[in-house]
């Protein structure tokens, strides 16, 4: 049970990027912000500091999440290999969900857009 999100940038956007920036400081900004997700998910994954707070998590979340780095250098994939990931970030009839990929997700692609946004400037 897995979720997937997927951002689009606007066409205008991908145009001036490919226009204004060298693919090489577009492929850091990814790499940059892959890791900043990645560390950022596991943070909150932790169950002292982190929103796991309710007992259920016992680190096997934050342990199989990972970034790699595909398309040449142009997406970063996050992944997490737990069966009970969709359990913890949604939850259940039984458990309040303790999201911790769409907060980080969400905090991230703000930077994300931003540092785009400044290659173009």
């Amino acid at each position: 049970m897995g979720s997937r999100i997927t951002w689009r940038g606007d066409k205008e956007l991908a145009a001036a990027l490919h226009k204004k920036a060298q693919m090489s400081a577009v492929k850091n900004v990814v790499k940059k912000n892959g890791a900043q997700l990645s560390d950022l998910t596991k943070t909150f994954m932790q169950s002292t500091g982190g929103v796991y707070v309710k007992g259920y998590s016992k680190g096997n979340n934050q342990k199989s999440t990972n970034i790699e780095i595909v398309d040449n250098g142009m997406t970063a994939k996050q992944t997490t290999n737990s069966d009970h990931i969709g359990f913890t970030e949604y939850g259940t009839r039984f458990m309040q969900a303790e999201p911790a990929i769409k907060p980080a997700f969400d905090r991230t692609k703000v930077n994300f857009k931003n540092d785009l946004n400044n290659l173009v400037k």
